[in-house]
């Protein structure tokens, strides 16, 4: 295993207080690493984050980015290693969701949700492993994915496919980038209680939350932001572990298949 002590790492879509981000984030600072938080939007969430890291001893920075937008994309990762010195892990986590059927998903909400998920991950990652490279002593790209990846949901069939695709692409990558000692993975969260899941059909009543929870076999519960932070750190310190995917859900998938 790798050490993060002193590593740095970019986490973008950190800022919200609710966010699977912050978790990928505090855990990692937590393990040692000095933390860029990356967000769109959200700087007085991102301040936050940049003050709850620094309360843990790390260095800290808000980027704000658009990395749908390889300029962008390019940009961040410069800004990082301006202000923090390398790059070392890089945390594709970004993403938006709509619950839709596909009949009734509309032309702009289908090119918006692969922007974000898919197009912005595949030029964070590139941008990411082209600072890994310069630097030549390798590092960790960590993607956030979904149970998604590898199960099919009813209403979340765009989101979905973005999912599958970005564990495509991360074997892709991993095979490509072994030789720059660069590993990439990426975790499938399943049911975590942020924001990007207040519009899902099955958090808007309490007796929906419960029949969702009454599904999931570990404690009946959503995952917590730092539970997915836990396995992005054990992904980001393996030094031999590439191209895998780790499902943290509760026995979630599993449990129904």
């Amino acid at each position: 295993m790798r050490s993060l002590a002193g590593k740095v790492t970019l986490v973008t879509g950190a800022a919200r207080d609710r966010g699977i981000g912050r978790g990928i984030a505090l855990v990692l600072a937590e393990h040692g690493c000095d933390v860029a938080v990356a967000d769109v939007a959200y700087e007085d969430e991102g301040a936050r984050r940049v003050a709850e890291i620094e309360a843990l001893g790390r260095r800290a920075a808000f980027v704000k980015a658009d990395f749908t937008d390889p300029a962008q994309a390019n940009g961040a990762i410069g800004e990082v290693v301006a202000r923090l010195g390398r790059l070392d892990v890089f945390c594709s986590n970004a993403g938006i969701a709509t619950w839709e059927e596909v009949v009734d998903q509309q032309r702009e909400t289908f090119e918006r949700v692969f922007a974000v998920n898919l197009h912005g991950c595949f030029y964070g990652c590139r941008a990411a492993a082209a600072q890994m490279r310069r630097q030549g002593d390798g590092g960790a790209i960590v993607v956030t994915s979904s149970v998604h990846a590898v199960m099919p949901f009813p209403q979340m069939g765009v989101y979905g496919a973005t999912k599958q695709a970005v564990g495509y692409l991360t074997g892709v990558m991993a095979r490509e980038w072994a030789r720059d000692r660069i590993t990439v993975n990426h975790v499938g969260p399943g049911w975590v209680d942020t924001n990007i899941n207040d519009e899902s059909p099955d958090f808007q009543t309490d007796e929906a939350r419960r029949a969702t929870r009454a599904q999931i076999p570990f404690e009946h519960r959503a995952g917590d932001p730092r539970e997915i932070g836990e396995a992005v750190a054990y992904l980001a310190e393996s030094t031999y572990t590439s191209g895998a995917y780790l499902r943290v859900d509760g026995a979630f998938v599993v449990g129904k298949h």
